[in-house]
């Protein structure tokens, strides 16, 4: 089954965040906007590509700065054995090198944390649909080299 359209018809989110609070206001801002089914969160991408082979999540929200195993390792490895999954970086971190790494480790956008709560649903949507999103604050970084 592609991941990308879950018996539900909803896109299934799986976070991957070392701060609960920004799990918790995810999971209930996506029950607010519709479209989208919790796939549950991760406190480090330590279990990450685990979680995705047993759930299948259709997007993972993947924060750059945590604990534990190096989220662009996880990035790479997840991309080569979870094609279904879409990865979007959801981080405080945005720089052009990070950026381009992430990029370069297959995920499918980038946003700061700072781009605001609407921006990561539309970016979610875009992702969900097959394309590409980069959130207003990387993007001016884009812009401005």
């Amino acid at each position: 089954m592609d991941p990308t359209s879950s018996h539900s018809g909803l896109a299934s989110v799986l976070c991957v965040d070392d701060t609960a609070e920004v799990a918790a206001a995810l999971k209930v801002k996506l029950a607010r906007v519709g479209g989208f089914r919790w796939c549950g969160w991760l406190a480090s991408a330590d279990g990450l590509v685990e979680r995705a082979q047993r759930d299948c999540p259709s997007l993972v929200l993947l924060d750059m700065d945590m604990p534990g195993r190096d989220p662009f390792d996880a990035l790479a490895e997840l991309v080569e054995r979870c094609p279904g999954s879409r990865v979007i970086i959801f981080t405080r971190h945005a720089r052009r090198e990070l950026i381009d790494r992430a990029l370069d480790a297959g995920a499918w956008g980038y946003l700061s944390k700072n781009d605001g709560e609407e921006e990561l649903v539309k970016a979610l949507r875009l992702v969900a649909a097959g394309e590409f999103a980069l959130g207003p604050e990387p993007r001016r970084l884009y812009d401005a080299t």
